[in-house]
Parts: C-alpha cells; structure tokens; sequence
C-alpha cells in the first residue's frame, strides 16, 4: 500500500531524530520518512524507509541538491533541524515549495531568531530575558564578562549566530579564570564569527517547551522539565502540567514574531526565581518525542499544517518522564542491524 505523505527530515542525525521518526511512525496514517543528512548516519539509514546524503546548508550546492532528493523521493513535506540547513532553507521556501511543503517560516519571520542576541532584543519588551551583551570582536570579551560580573559569579559565553550554535556549540558557562582569549579563538574557529552573546548565568530549573503555532497564535504548548543533561543534550525529562507562566511566556513570542509551525522554546529561572528566556529555536526540539508520547504528537501535526490540513485542536497530554540510553548499530556491508534480542 502506498503511503498517505511522504517527510523529508534533513540534518536530525543527532540524539533527537530517531524520536521523531518514531513519533511519525504513530501517526494514524501511514508516513513514509526519507532522511537526509550531511554525514552517513549509520541509525538513519536503519529507521528511515530511505537516506540520502546532502551538502551542508552553508554550501552553495546544497538547495540544488535538496530539490533534486525532494523529487527523486517524492517528498510532500520537508522538515529541517540544522541551523545552516534552517538558514538555507527560509531564505528559498518558496522555491521549495514548487516541490514540496515546508515546515518552516521564511526568512523574514524568522530573522530576529538567527542571532540569539538580536532575538533576546526583539522580546525583551514582552517577556523577561537575561542581562546580555553583544561582542562583536573577541578583545571585548574581558571587559563585557567583567561588567556582567565576571569572576565574582558565574557568566554565561556563546558564539551569537543561530547557525553557528545549533545544539548549543560553543555555549560555556565560565567560572574561576580560565583562559578567555582560548575560549573566544576556538568559539570563533567554530562558528566562523567573533559575534558572540555574554549573558547572565540562570542557575535553576530548566525548561524546553513544544510549541505549534499557526500566524503569531499558539495552538499547543507542552512544557518539558529537563531532569538529567549530559552536556547540552537531554537525558531525563518529564512533562509537567500546563503552567500559566510558562503559556504566557510562550504565547508572547509566539505572538511578537507571529511563529508558525513548530517551535522550541527554552526557559530556565533565574537565582532569584524569575523565569527567563534562553532561546528560541524555529524548529522541533531534540525531545520532542516525549510530549509525542504524551498524547500530543506535534511532530505529525507538523506535517499536517505544513500540508494545509487541519490539525486537532484541544488533544491533552499526560504527564510522564524518558530517560535515554545508548543502544548500538551495527553495519557488515550494506546491512545495518540491531544485536538481537533473542
């Protein structure tokens, strides 16, 4: 049987991408998923109907290289996860969408979002968000700490640029004295720009909230309590119940920007308790399987929107925690497999 919609995930090799095939997998009809990543992933090839290899979003061959697997696959829907890709992708939506829907908004709604300091100025009139300075070259980097209260209490440095910080690259939180012109050299080899965020240090709970948002109005918010990280990366969570602070917040950028799609949106609270943002991402999140498996499954509601169907509104979620864990993959020639369990 043929399936009802084809999606094309492209650069979610990472820890979050086997959530939202498994979550497209659920959906009540039958989604046929193509990835697509700028490196052969092993855990791709092997839960995907299909994988194919692109250029990265910074290189000039990749839209051509996008179209040309959008039509070989037949793809309906493309759904983006990298900061370059995003990029690429926003400023051309509406060449893609000769070939297929996507599931992002173009580059003029997003823009403010593609540099963390830029987005922190755009929404700092409508909900909080923590003291910040740009430095726009790295011998300013001593004094824009020092003046944020560095190396009295902790400081927060990051390179600014949405692209270069995909997955919190470069994100460190420095204590002590450590050595800041290291820091600013490899923050700038990474990204490939000396812009980067100073910001206050949020020391309390954590929050990474799942949004889907039709033109500036939210039509789900599921907030997540991020219980255990490993680096940047979740691996312990839990749902928590609708919070009207947390709705509020949310419903606010989604508003100011006028979002549509899915979105992620992190919060943590301050050392005094206030609720802060941390950043706005134009995309899924990492664990977004988990409100999935909570009832609420934005990343098919995702496809549906993008595809102009309607979506259900009012679905209620549960509350409930993940944990993640390793698992291997294997490969001998062209078979990839899992140890059995037998």
């Amino acid at each position: 049987m043929p399936p009802d919609v084809c999606v094309l995930l492209t650069g979610w090799g990472g820890l979050g991408g086997t959530g939202i095939i498994d979550s497209l997998r659920g959906a009540p009809e039958k989604v046929r998923i193509v990835c697509a990543d700028a490196k052969d992933k092993l855990i791709l090839k092997h839960r995907a109907d299909a994988f194919r290899l692109l250029p990265r979003g910074d290189d000039p061959a990749y839209l051509d290289a996008l179209l040309d697997v959008c039509e070989s696959e037949g793809a309906d829907v493309v759904m983006p996860g990298s900061g370059p890709e995003i990029l690429a992708i926003s400023k051309n939506v509406e060449r893609i969408s000769g070939r297929a829907a996507v599931a992002l908004d173009p580059y003029h709604i997003i823009r403010p979002l593609l540099n963390k300091a830029d987005a922190y100025e755009a929404l700092q009139d409508v909900i909080p968000v923590p003291a910040f300075a740009r430095v726009p070259d790295a011998s300013l980097l001593r004094s824009r700490l020092e003046k944020a209260g560095y190396p009295r209490r902790p400081v927060c440095v990051r390179p600014a640029p949405y692209a270069a910080s995909g997955g919190s690259r470069g994100f460190r939180v420095l204590r002590g004295e450590p050595d800041i012109s290291a820091y600013a050299e490899s923050a700038s080899h990474a990204g490939g720009s000396t812009d980067l965020l100073v910001s206050e240090y949020l020391p309390g709970p954590e929050y990474s909230v799942y949004v889907l948002a039709d033109g500036g109005a939210m039509l789900y918010c599921v907030p997540v309590l991020r219980r255990r990280m490993i680096g940047a990366r979740t691996f312990g969570a839990e749902t928590v119940p609708p919070d009207p602070e947390i709705t509020g917040i949310c419903g606010r950028i989604v508003g100011r920007l006028g979002l549509s799609h899915n979105v992620n949106i992190q919060l943590r609270r301050s050392a005094d308790g206030a609720l802060k943002l941390v950043e706005v991402n134009p995309r899924m999140g990492g664990t977004i399987a988990l409100p999935a498996a909570a009832g609420v499954n934005l990343p098919y509601m995702g496809v549906r929107m993008a595809l102009g169907r309607p979506v259900e509104r009012g679905v209620p979620y549960r509350t409930m925690s993940m944990e993640r864990y390793a698992r291997e993959v294997f490969a001998e020639g062209d078979h990839i497999f899992e140890m059995s369990r037998s």
